[in-house]
């Protein structure tokens, strides 16, 4: 399935629908410069391949599912594994599957995909992904209809990977994140300042009550705003030990929320979602 190329004067975008409608490139054209980490020119287009991508969607929930944590048919199950490279249920079908090219324009395409409910997540939805450019920004949005005859609980993610450098860094309202303790839950401060070295802070928190405006600084080239458009409240920064990448994610639902509903009643971001319904959020990021 070929690639899918969209671009203004200021912008160019890559997406490819066979690899779960992931970003390929995203980049400045006037600096000639990435935005998103571009896919290696060694990888293959495959389905399992997206992990290598610049981005990618996580529907219908964000984050992983632990054993025995998704609630259906009243019972606690576990859910099979949707990557290999993951031991655990993690961020839904959308990544690895082929999405269906609806419409495209030069500045925008708008990608389908159905999810039956027969393995992985039980529950039958479509999710709509839109992509556009306009002038210095990429907007993205992301629909999940329930198309089963059950309500249940979802959330949306979108998942963008950056390239790090010395300079990058994460400026934000608020560092506050949800600590589990054998799944005891309570809210925990990382920090009181408002910005993070990604360079220094090594973690994989969901941080809550995000004011939905954030300065990301990649480079001594690039920066840029990361704008919640629509029902995005919460972003998830992932900052691996060792790697030359790291990941700012804007989310409806946080990290382990199955787990943590199961188990307390603090927050999830879990929004529960009746047959024939829809759920939409959308998200800008901005060239500065």
């Amino acid at each position: 399935m070929p690639l899918l190329s969209l671009q203004n004067k200021n912008l160019f975008l890559e997406i490819s629908p066979e690899m779960g409608a992931s970003i390929t490139k995203f980049c400045d054209r006037k600096k000639n410069k990435d935005i998103f980490r571009p896919f290696p020119k060694t990888k293959k287009i495959t389905k399992n391949n997206c992990y290598f991508s610049g981005y990618f969607a996580t529907v219908p929930y964000f984050g992983v599912i632990h054993k025995d944590t998704f609630f259906y048919n009243n019972k606690y199950i576990k859910l099979s594994r949707t990557h290999p490279l993951e031991p655990d249920t993690i961020h839904g079908e959308g990544w690895v599957k082929k999405w269906k090219v609806k419409k495209q324009t030069k500045t925008s395409a708008e990608l389908i995909y159905v999810h039956q409910g027969k393995s992985s997540f039980p529950h039958k939805y479509q999710a709509c992904q839109k992509f556009s450019l306009n002038k210095t920004s990429l907007n993205i949005s992301i629909r999940l209809t329930n198309l089963d005859h059950l309500p249940f609980d979802c959330g949306i993610g979108f998942h963008p990977w950056f390239n790090i450098s010395a300079e990058s860094k994460i400026f934000s309202n608020n560092f506050l994140y949800i600590e589990n303790n054998k799944n005891n839950f309570k809210q925990k401060k990382l920090t009181s300042a408002k910005l993070l070295n990604l360079n220094k802070h090594k973690i994989d928190k969901t941080f809550l009550n995000w004011n939905g405006k954030s300065k990301l600084v990649l480079n001594k080239d690039i920066s840029l705003e990361i704008i919640n458009k629509k029902n995005l409240n919460n972003l998830h920064v992932y900052t691996p030990p060792k790697e030359n990448f790291f990941c700012i994610e804007p989310v409806t639902n946080i990290g382990d929320a199955f787990q943590i509903k199961k188990y307390s009643k603090e927050y999830t971001g879990l929004k529960n979602l009746k047959k024939n319904k829809k759920f939409e959020s959308s998200v800008e990021f901005k060239l500065l």
